[in-house]
Order: C-alpha cells, then sequence, then structure tokens
C-alpha cells in the first residue's frame, strides 16, 4: 500500500513538474499547441466588438468601407497606373475652360488625393495588425499565467502527499482518498488535452473550471490537513461511511 501511494505522489510530482517547467523553459510548445485555440479566440473577440460597433448606421457604413479596403487599394494603385488622373484633368479642363498649367496642377492635386487615400487604407491595414498582435501576446500570456496556476497547483498537492506518505506513515489508508481525487483531476484534464485540445484551453482561458477547480483543490487539501493535524478524524468518517454504503467490512481508523 505505501509503495503505491508513494508511487501516485512521485508520479505526480514528477509530471507536473515536467509541465511546469515547459512554460518556462519552452514557451514555442504552448504557443504551438494552443495555435488553433488562440485563432479561434482572436477571430471571437474581433466579431464580438464588431458586433457592438455595427450598431451605429455610421460605424455600419465605416465598416462597409473597411471591408472593400484591400479591393480598393489595388484599384487605386491600377488607376494612378493608367494615368487616370490626368484623365480626370483633361475631362474637367475642356469643362472648364484650364490652360495647361492649371491641368498639370489639378492631375498633382488628384493624384495626391489619391496617394493619401492609399495611406489612409494602408494604415487601417496596419492598425488591424497591430490589433490582432496585440491580442495575441495578451492571449498566449494570460493563457500561460492561468496553465501555471493549473500545473502548479496540482504539482504542489501531489507533493504534499508524497511528504506526508513518508510523515504520516500509519495514514497510508486515509491518503487514498485524496490521491484518488488528484489522479481523477489528472486524468480529466489529460482527457481534455489529448481528445480535444482546443477544449482544454478554451475551459482553462475561460474560467469555466475556475473556482470550481479551485474549490476541488480546496476540498483535497483541507483532507491532508486533516490528516496531518487532525489525526485524519474527519477523513476516517468520511471512508468509513462510503465503505459502509458500498457494503464493504473493510473499515479504517484514525492515525
Amino acid at each position: 500500500m505505501g509503495i503505491t501511494l508513494r508511487s501516485i505522489g512521485l508520479f505526480g510530482t514528477a509530471l507536473f513538474a515536467l509541465l511546469f517547467s515547459v512554460t518556462f523553459l519552452s514557451s514555442d510548445t504552448i504557443e504551438q499547441s494552443a495555435k488553433g485555440f488562440v485563432k479561434y479566440q482572436i477571430e471571437k473577440e474581433l466579431k464580438e466588438k464588431q458586433a457592438l460597433v455595427t450598431q451605429s448606421s455610421l460605424a455600419d457604413s465605416a465598416l462597409k468601407i473597411a471591408g472593400r479596403l484591400g479591393y480598393e487599394e489595388s484599384k487605386i494603385k491600377q488607376d494612378i497606373e493608367n494615368k487616370l488622373p490626368d484623365k480626370i484633368a483633361s475631362v474637367i479642363a475642356s469643362m472648364c475652360g484650364y490652360d495647361c498649367e492649371k491641368k498639370k496642377n489639378l492631375a498633382q492635386s488628384i493624384t495626391s488625393g489619391y496617394l493619401d487615400r492609399i495611406k489612409n487604407i494602408q494604415l487601417a491595414q496596419h492598425t488591424l495588425a497591430d490589433i490582432i498582435k496585440d491580442r495575441y501576446l495578451k492571449i498566449i500570456g494570460e493563457l500561460k499565467f492561468d496553465l501555471r496556476i493549473f500545473l502548479g497547483s496540482n504539482l504542489i498537492m501531489f507533493l504534499i502527499v508524497l511528504i506526508v506518505s513518508f510523515a504520516k506513515p500509519k495514514a497510508m489508508a486515509h491518503l487514498f482518498l485524496p490521491s484518488i481525487l488528484l489522479l481523477a483531476a489528472t486524468a480529466i484534464a489529460g482527457a481534455f488535452y489529448i481528445f480535444g485540445q482546443d477544449w482544454f484551453y478554451t475551459i482553462l482561458y475561460n474560467d469555466y473550471m475556475g473556482f470550481a477547480y479551485l474549490a476541488y483543490i480546496g476540498v483535497i487539501f483541507m483532507i491532508l490537513l486533516d490528516i496531518v493535524f487532525n489525526k485524519a478524524r474527519v477523513t476516517t468518517e468520511v471512508i468509513n461511511a462510503f465503505l459502509h454504503t458500498i457494503g464493504s467490512a473493510f473499515s479504517v481508523v484514525s492515525c
């Protein structure tokens, strides 16, 4: 029993210590692993912001213009290459009686207007790229922080189980309860990651299990405190009640 319990504690400690160190030593691993989730999260946030902006008619018009930015930039460049400003200036000159010098100045003015518009379009595109880069860095940073809390808390709990198994050898039977709870949490998290990597990151990042997992870890910690400082009296009652419910004749005593 002691060997099994200590093996569980050692396995959990080694596993989460390794994963916890990876978040510091190999940040690229996390970024590659979470690439799909980050892409989805950025798209989701930008769409949410877009939905808020489109509530006003003015903003709606601006978004429609923004949707044509790529097309307009290429079209304006093509118009300049085709000397469209000169053509426009010629038409205006014929209608207004401009001389050659005025027509030349008008063509330059129109060309300048086109170039300014291209500059504004490129600025808008550059700003969007900056927003995406900023959101990427922020999401990755927050994800690493949440992941370190998750891995670090599990590392500490398994380490405590391992230490208590040596410090309180008479409490081996009682320590199986927190050990099983920790293994269950590890197995569930591992299943989420293996079968749905983005699900795991979504749950972690969006705090779906934030307070719930904190409460779960808190219950395990209280059990360990009971074993260490209260001779496992409460834990003994819980284990014996469970054994009685399933009809087992086995029972444990306080340590």
